[in-house]
């Protein structure tokens, strides 16, 4: 053979041994539940009798059973510990349940009469966490794990130990399963060890090693396999002497149930990706059916028909209540005689809702509707609340199908759709989500996409392929826990393309009032009557309100396009006004207004602060030249009073113990100030500055010659005056007595405002003046 043949024959080899995927919908939906009482509790564990007749729920601390046809509660039994696992045996009379034993009850295995619900007296001590009890085929025996961690066979009724499986298992056992002749049973722990032993307790080889830990397993129903799942979602089949039949992973995966048949393999999944229920062929390992659910889940029990097919699914989500997934809802009195309103052939004498609007008739009154003069609610149905049917015309043919569920229904999805993600108060978003993409993949889509395809009758075109999509318009989102009134609104859209292309005017005809499909939740909506609406891009709209179901009766609809005038110059003036282009043109102008105030705004800023510092300069040089002017002053003041002592003969002057000092008394005559105009002397530092020196003389002589006080030669200084100094600005004004000199035009240049030295005014020194003082006088005798 060659290298390229052998290479073809290994790929074939390889496509055939991979499971096939599908996600073709089983026809199963969440259509009813179980109450064990209106406010029940968490429960994880269900069990169906052999003949699939009674279902046994747990909720709380109560065993509750259930007649499966009409899911009536048929008989309730109470335990003051909880329950681990439950089991009937194979003939449904008797229930083996694992509970919590306590210090003064050493035991935890227990056996109810099914029929009389009277437990018996034997009991036995078990690991009281143990969840899957088992029984042999025969119903006398029942294996659990013991108290010592090895699995224990104990005898029925009396529930003594007969056999002890041990030498295996070390850690917590998950999974003990009889094969259908009763001859060997398989056993399986958390670390993944798993062995086959026969009914005298003998291990039959060694143990093997799984590679991962064990979840569950089981043997086939002709007992020639064993099917393995691990904690990781490898599922494996192989032969009872060890060889591998088929692999595949399910990640997620709880357990593994078979059909009677053996045909048909299902495994539980609870995951981020899925939750729901896969169906393979055993055969293979393919992929045939899924079903998917909107809760957790804890437990699961089904009942099949001779094909297989699973009629019934039981389902426990962790709440009070177990979840039931049907096919089909076929009511009480469906198809008996009588006058029947709202066309769901159901009798009025026997509907509970006549008008079919998913409110009872009892309450129609007391609600109140709109319904004509002389016609009772009971009669007249809610318009809002009937099944409402949208057909558009587009791009695209959409139908849209709203359906109202009733209030009982709408609340027990809410009340298992509350932990499916978190456990808190209120729906989320994608727990809404989850519920309304659930629901749409376990519909037929196929069967929708035809009913429509054959009630509806176009006038030009042809309708082609056609895609399904749910969501929830209202009642799930953030509603409360308890709340039992508030119902769900559903949107199931058919999307149709053309098989060729319509042109308007479009006359639509509906022929007849679709029934749900296998696997619709629109069961438990009524589905008569209806309200219709014909509508479209750019067309005219046309709405039926009120259309019933008598057989009678068909919908149809003219759809033309609207009428497009030509619009006016005021029109198209608005039109262009209101632009979102137009809108960046009104912000680029704004933008630019604010610019140029901003900019105005800073111009104005900038020459206040150019006055103020002239007008600082101005000051400033005002400030050196009459600090220059006071200096030239004083040195005028001082050689005055040298000169007129130099020429009057000074006289014997006392002591200088006796003679006056300095004075600063204020009742000194003031001196005369000449003023004094400085030259325009400048060098290149600046103005040339004149030091001041002061000379003391005496004034006894000066006293003689004039009447007033003698003028006491000190240093000068500077009073400020008592009166607050208000700064004004100065103005130069023009004097008409003085004539002003002829001032020397000066060179201008930037004012610099110079640091003040530290030493450019000295202070003077009082003992060094006396001293000089004393010199002088001693001088002039």
């Amino acid at each position: 053979m060659s290298r390229s043949r052998l290479t073809l024959v290994i790929a074939l080899c390889a496509l055939l041994l991979v499971p096939l995927t599908s996600a073709v919908p089983s026809g199963l939906t969440y259509l009813d539940s179980t109450w064990s009482t209106n406010d029940g509790e968490d429960g994880d564990l269900i069990a169906l009798n052999p003949n699939r007749t009674i279902l046994a729920s747990y909720h709380g601390n109560d065993i509750v059973l259930f007649n499966t046809s009409n899911f009536e509660q048929i008989g309730k039994i109470n335990f003051d510990e909880d329950i681990a696992g439950m089991e009937f045996n194979p003939n449904g009379t008797v229930l083996a349940i694992n509970k919590r034993s306590t210090v003064q009850i050493r035991e935890s295995i227990k056996l109810i009469d099914v029929e009389s619900l009277e437990v018996y007296d034997s009991g036995v001590l078990a690991e009281d966490r143990f969840r899957d009890i088992s029984w042999s085929t025969d119903g006398q025996i029942i294996s659990a794990q013991g108290p010592n961690g090895d699995v224990e066979q104990y005898r029925y009724p009396e529930l003594s130990i007969k056999n002890t499986l041990h030498g295996v298992h070390v850690v917590d056992i998950t999974c003990i399963d009889y094969r259908s002749d009763g001859q060997y049973i398989v056993t399986g722990d958390e670390s993944g060890r798993w062995a086959i032993w026969n009914l005298q307790g003998q291990r039959q080889g060694d143990y093997r090693e799984y590679g991962e830990g064990l979840v569950d397993c089981k043997f086939s129903p002709d007992g020639l396999d064993i099917v393995l799942l691990g904690d990781d979602g490898m599922i494996t089949s192989r032969e009872f002497t060890g060889a591998k039949n088929h692999i595949t992973n399910v990640s997620g995966g709880k357990e593994v149930l078979f059909s009677d048949s053996g045909t048909r393999m299902h495994v539980s999944v609870d995951s981020n990706d899925f939750k729901g229920l896969l169906t393979f062929d055993y055969s293979n390992f393919n992929e045939l059916q899924r079903t998917n659910f909107f809760h957790k889940i804890e437990d699961i029990a089904f009942i099949d028909d001779e094909y297989s097919r699973i009629q019934t699914l039981f389902v426990s989500g962790g709440t009070g209540e177990v979840a039931i997934y049907l096919r089909d809802i076929e009511s009480n009195g469906f198809n008996q005689p009588g006058s029947d309103l709202d066309g769901d052939s159901i009798p009025d004498n026997l509907d509970d809702d006549d008008d079919g609007d998913g409110i009872i008739d009892d309450w129609d009154d007391d609600i109140g509707c709109d319904a004509p003069a002389g016609t009772p609610c009971s009669r007249y149905p809610d318009l809002s609340k009937i099944r409402n049917i949208e057909i558009s015309v587009g791009e695209n043919f959409v139908i849209r199908d709203q359906i109202t569920l009733p209030s009982e229904d709408s609340s027990n999805i809410r009340n298992l759709s509350r932990n499916t993600i978190a456990k808190d108060q209120v729906l989320s978003v994608q727990e809404t989500n989850l519920f309304a993409n659930a629901m749409c993949a376990n519909m037929d889509h196929g069967d929708i996409i035809d009913q429509w395809r054959d009630s509806i009758v176009l006038s030009n075109g042809d309708l082609g392929d056609a895609t399904i999509s749910c969501f929830i318009v209202d009642g799930m989102e953030l509603v409360r826990d308890g709340d039992s009134t508030t119902q769900i609104t559903l949107a199931i859209i058919t999307t149709f393309d053309y098989a060729s292309v319509v042109t308007l005017p479009l006359d639509i005809t509906v022929n007849e009032q679709p029934l749900p499909t296998d696997g619709s939740i629109s069961w438990l909506a009524p589905a008569h009557p209806i309200a219709i609406t014909f509508t479209g891009d750019n067309v005219k709209s046309v709405t039926i309100p009120l259309w019933w179901n008598n057989g009678e009766d068909i919908a149809t609809a003219t759809i033309q396009e609207i009428e497009v005038k030509d619009p006016t110059a005021i029109e198209n003036a608005i039109d262009w006004a209101f632009h979102p282009i137009a809108f960046l043109l009104y912000f680029g102008i704004l933008s630019g207004l604010i610019t140029l105030w901003l900019r105005h705004q800073n111009k104005i800023d900038f020459e206040i602060e150019d006055d103020e510092f002239e007008l600082e300069k101005s000051d400033y040089d005002e400030d050196v030249d009459d600090e220059d002017n006071s200096g030239d002053d004083v040195e005028e003041e001082i050689a005055e009073e040298v000169e007129e002592t130099e020429n009057s003969r000074p006289k014997r002057t006392p002591p200088p113990s006796k003679r006056k000092m300095y004075s600063t008394s204020t009742d000194d005559e003031l001196l005369v100030k000449k003023k004094r105009v400085s030259s325009a002397e400048l060098n290149k530092d600046g103005p040339i500055m004149k030091t001041k020196r002061k000379r003391l003389v005496s004034t006894d002589q000066d006293s003689k010659k004039t009447n007033v006080k003698p003028v006491i030669a000190a240093k000068k200084r500077i009073v400020k005056s008592s009166e607050p100094v208000i700064k004004k600005r100065k103005v130069k004004t023009m004097e008409k007595e003085v004539e002003p000199e002829p001032e020397a035009k000066k060179k201008k240049r930037k004012p610099v405002r110079r640091k003040k030295k530290k030493d450019s005014q000295k202070k003077l020194d009082e003992k060094e003046l006396q001293e000089n003082l004393v010199k002088d006088f001693l001088k002039e005798d």
